[in-house]
């Protein structure tokens, strides 16, 4: 999911493309959802009603995935506005985790590319890996792939500035974790329990 603002060019879009790079070498295909060209309602429900799209468009595809990578610029030191609607999106996939201790997401990886010119990417980091692990992602080691500064103000610039040490080794090694993880949960998945309920989950 890209959780840029822009409608152009997007520095993270094109970061998100050197990964995307890398996972086809790990024979896996890649699919970007710009979330700013979709109406997503604000809520906390996977279906907030008429004129929504997110639950036939892009939650679907979600649950159909075996690896979700959130990708955001950073603004005012934390995730994009945008990211933070999709992830408010997401909280009633968490309730069913609660409710029966077995996730929508369980078995599948999540992973995080960043860009932005400020520090910030590791707090991004430890936010949005919470938010993964506790919807049932399983979150690999090196699982994000960030960039801090301005890559430049043209298409090609920015191609450029990605491409240079040591951003694609970053995204092979992150490409490689995460497919790994994918492969490892579709031979052995997580165990199911059932009878759970959210109140022995919560003790």
């Amino acid at each position: 999911m890209l959780a840029t603002l822009k409608k152009g060019l997007s520095n993270t879009n094109e970061l998100v493309k050197l990964l995307a790079e890398k996972l086809a070498e790990q024979e896996t295909t890649t699919e970007i959802i710009r979330l700013v060209d979709y109406t997503i309602l604000p809520g906390t429900r996977s279906n907030m009603g008429k004129g929504d799209q997110w639950p036939k468009k892009i939650l679907p595809k979600l649950l159909a995935v075996d690896i979700i990578i959130f990708a955001t610029p950073i603004w005012w030191g934390s995730h994009s506005s945008v990211m933070q609607r999709a992830i408010e999106r997401m909280d009633e996939l968490n309730d069913d985790l609660l409710e029966t201790g077995v996730s929508p997401l369980a078995n599948k990886v999540g992973g995080m590319v960043i860009t932005g010119a400020e520090d910030g990417a590791q707090s991004i980091v430890a936010n949005l890996c919470n938010f993964m692990s506790w919807n049932g992602l399983t979150i690999p080691p090196t699982p994000s792939l960030s960039y801090l500064g301005e890559p430049g103000e043209t298409a090609k610039q920015v191609h450029k500035a990605f491409r240079a040490d040591p951003y694609p080794a970053m995204a092979k090694t992150m490409a490689q974790n995460l497919v790994h993880a994918a492969r490892l949960l579709k031979g052995s998945p997580y165990p199911t329990n059932e009878g759970v309920t959210s109140q022995n989950l919560r003790g």
